[in-house]
């Protein structure tokens, strides 16, 4: 039974976040820093892991990788224990978007996504839980989507599809990991203040149709995002395994008119 909450429940522990260098990655990364780990930020730009390594505490990591690579999730891997030590926490945060209609979509574009979206967080997961369940036991965090999920937008079936799989994902690596101590949970945003999602924000107009679609009245910041995966992350889930959070202010709750 955990005593009470710390104010560094990840003291002694570390933690590897893809797509660690800006957005969603970056602010995870900082908030799981500040509660005590030591954090491998993993990414394809030198330049932003740097830049966001140079704002986390000393002995921060960094892992340039494409991992729409075949080979990227076991170097990754290979790298962030080599560097690390151990893996404790693994947050699989990398991810892209398309927005071709269906049946414009070509092979190269579904492959590419496929491989950033899915192959690379299944892949680096397997070898993170065998790994953790080695070491006593660890935590891995998958970022889905409500989109794919709960809800759908039109000519984002690849996004969909690739999203939608983080779910199952997540309650198979649950179920073959769960009884060797490794908890495998996801947190599914709906729209976020980020680069991805920049072309809303630019836009009063749509921002405010969107923003009337949530229960809360304000659609999501990036600290919304990583707070939750703080949570998978630490102690205070210990006996929480194989969940998908929706954090969505209650988009997908909510009714409109």
């Amino acid at each position: 039974m955990n005593e009470g909450l710390s104010p560094f429940p990840l003291a002694g522990r570390t933690a590897v976040v893809t797509g660690g260098g800006r957005g969603v990655g970056a602010t995870t990364a900082a908030l799981l820093a500040r509660a005590g780990a030591r954090v491998a930020l993993v990414g394809r730009s030198e330049e932003s892991l740097r830049a966001t390594a140079s704002e986390l505490p000393e002995g921060t990591e960094v892992i340039v990788a494409d991992l729409t690579d075949p080979g990227a999730p076991a170097a990754v891997f290979g790298a962030a224990v080599e560097q690390l030590g151990r893996i404790d926490v693994l947050v699989n945060n990398a991810a892209a978007e398309n927005f071709t209609a269906a049946d414009q979509l070509t092979a190269e574009e579904a492959d590419e996504l496929w491989a950033l979206n899915a192959r690379s967080p299944m892949l680096l997961a397997g070898l993170a839980a065998a790994h953790m369940a080695a070491n006593g036991g660890g935590s891995i965090v998958n970022l889905g989507s409500v989109i794919g999920s709960e809800r759908s937008i039109a000519n984002q079936v690849l996004y969909s599809v690739t999203k939608g799989g983080i779910d199952g994902l997540t309650r198979a690596l649950a179920a073959e990991w769960g009884p060797r101590g490794v908890r495998v949970n996801s947190v599914r945003p709906a729209v976020t203040r980020s680069d991805m999602s920049a072309a809303i924000f630019d836009n009063p107009e749509l921002e405010k149709v969107l923003t009337a679609q949530y229960a809360l009245g304000r659609m999501g910041e990036q600290q919304d995002i990583a707070e939750a995966v703080l949570f998978f992350a630490s102690p205070a889930s210990s006996f929480v395994t194989g969940q998908v959070l929706s954090v969505d202010g209650g988009w997908i709750s909510t009714l409109v008119h």
